[in-house]
């Protein structure tokens, strides 16, 4: 049923490069995607990616042949992205991926009776494995289950009830794989300053990531009873975590993501 659905992209960026490549990957017609994007580099790559997309320059273009409209485009320029294309009788789905963008904003724009959807996906939706976090306004149940079709293409997809907690998974699962990648540079950084190969500590790190993250994702054991399971008394890990603690780096970490937060809020109130 939903293979049927004709899906458009507004901005033809990274993540709607990536949702569309899933959705492709999953079995969705190339012909019955729609994307646009006003850099002619972009709409090539596009093209190139497959031939049936149908690549435009024109938003409007775009908006006509769809049946869901996915607005990938940077918070500050979101408006813009709005009004470039009309919705008539809000017979469209509106799915917007703008950080910090509220459903209340995106109403304004497209109208109280208007279908819409905020998502919140991360740049794991990439490789296939991301986490996009959802809410809506005005979706049918059937609605409700082809936004999650269209994201379950690229990972997981979780709804949400309360629009509020969008500022904190904006902060946590939006940044995070930022916080992850900078985990893992430290890691490598100190086995290269032990005298280990650039690509045997890059190695080691990435793995041990990928290894951690399956075991976290496959136990049943909570993820403090996980670390602790590593903490032998008197060990090496108990060492690590002890100079952590005497340098309070939880409280480093727990700034940075409040700050993270508090941008999305920033972003979401310059309307």
């Amino acid at each position: 049923m939903h293979e049927n659905k004709n899906i458009g992209f507004i901005g033809g960026g990274m993540v709607a490069e990536a949702i569309i490549r899933g959705l492709i990957l999953h079995g969705h017609d190339a012909s019955k995607i729609y994307v646009s994007d006003p850099s002619e580099d972009r709409r090539n790559i596009l093209s190139i990616l497959n031939k049936k997309l149908n690549v435009h320059e024109n938003n409007q273009d775009v908006s006509d042949g769809s049946d869901v409209l996915i607005i990938c485009v940077k918070p500050q320029i979101f408006k813009a992205a709005a009004q470039s294309f009309s919705n008539k009788n809000n017979e469209k789905i509106i799915i917007s991926v703008a950080a910090g963008i509220e459903i209340e904003s995106i109403m304004s724009l497209f109208g109280e009776k208007s279908k819409l959807c905020r998502a919140m996906p991360n740049t794991p939706c990439l490789v296939g494995r991301g986490v996009s976090a959802l809410i809506q306004s005005n979706l049918t149940e059937s609605e409700i289950v082809l936004a999650t079709y269209i994201f379950n293409s690229v990972g997981k997809t979780i709804w949400v009830q309360n629009e509020e907690w969008m500022h904190a998974i904006t902060a946590v699962s939006g940044s995070g794989p930022a916080y992850f990648f900078h985990m893992m540079d430290l890691l490598k950084t100190a086995a290269m300053k032990s005298g280990i190969p650039a690509d045997i500590a890059e190695t080691l790190s990435v793995q041990t990531a990928i290894g951690s993250s399956q075991l976290a994702l496959n136990s049943a054991d909570d993820l403090l009873t996980l670390k602790k399971k590593v903490m032998s008394p008197g060990g090496t890990t108990e060492a690590a975590f002890k100079s952590l603690d005497e340098n309070d780096l939880d409280k480093v970490w727990n700034e940075a993501i409040e700050a993270a937060r508090n941008r999305s809020i920033e972003l979401g109130s310059n309307k």
